[in-house]
């Protein structure tokens, strides 16, 4: 069963933002303050687990669209970055997929 993560990102007192990354089955959370910092605690994090986890995104009402667009701007870079990684888990691209005929 998968194990569901909130990222809530939320405005700074100084204008910029971060994400709180909640562990919902352990009420655990972790202050993100980059994206590189969201995604080395969300592999430690995750990897108890087996990685099969969940990451359901919310934002608060006070987030301001040039934040928004910075870290929407931000994460396309990264979903580039990682395109053939996503790619292949959204097909469930492995050695054996009895989907494939092989």
């Amino acid at each position: 069963m998968r194990v569901k993560f909130i990222a809530y990102v939320e405005e700074k007192s100084d204008g910029g933002w971060f994400i709180k990354l909640s562990d919902t089955s352990k009420n655990s959370d972790v202050v993100c303050n980059s994206l590189k910092d969201f995604q080395t605690n969300l592999e430690d994090m995750s990897a108890e687990y087996g990685n099969d986890i969940e990451v359901v995104w919310k934002k608060s009402p006070h987030l301001t669209p040039v934040n928004y667009n910075e870290l929407e701007t931000q994460m396309s870079k990264l979903k580039e970055e990682y395109k053939d990684e996503i790619d292949k888990i959204n097909n469930n691209d492995s050695e054996f997929n009895p989907n494939k005929g092989d």
